[in-house]
């Protein structure tokens, strides 16, 4: 698989853990709590820590990795607002244009641009350092 259709897997992941959030949010679904705050819990944190490791740029893999844990952040103070029954805050956060969907996109924004930047880069060192590194270990 390229290192494209791993992003675009990647980003549909996150979509998915949105929509079952939402779905939580409306009574619509059960939701583990313990996944909003651990960045590992959802697909996309799971991939961020295996082969987009391995795949991504540095650069980009930390800044990606700083974006999906802010929009947990995000997540959690939603969930804070909703137990301190703050609920026009929560519904302002999940708005159009609330920090919610601004985590959301900074975060898909900058995984679609690591798509473009290692295109144009060609492969990158990182993974190949990855590989030579993994058949020293095992």
């Amino acid at each position: 698989m390229s290192l494209k259709e791993d992003i675009e897997q990647a980003i549909h992941a996150h979509g998915a853990w949105k929509a079952q959030f939402r779905d939580f949010l409306s009574g619509k679904a059960a939701f583990d709590p313990a996944a909003i705050g651990d960045t590992q819990a959802c697909r996309l944190g799971q991939w961020l820590g295996q082969e987009g490791r391995w795949l991504l740029p540095e650069k980009d893999h930390d800044e990606i990795c700083k974006l999906h844990t802010e929009f947990h952040h995000v997540v959690g103070a939603v969930i804070q607002k909703i137990k301190h029954k703050d609920f026009s805050g929560a519904r302002h956060d999940l708005g159009r244009e609330g920090a919610f969907d601004q985590a959301s996109l900074a975060l898909t924004t900058a995984l679609r641009k690591a798509t473009l930047h290692s295109s144009s880069e060609g492969l990158s060192a990182r993974p190949k350092a990855a590989a030579s590194s993994r058949s020293r270990s095992g």
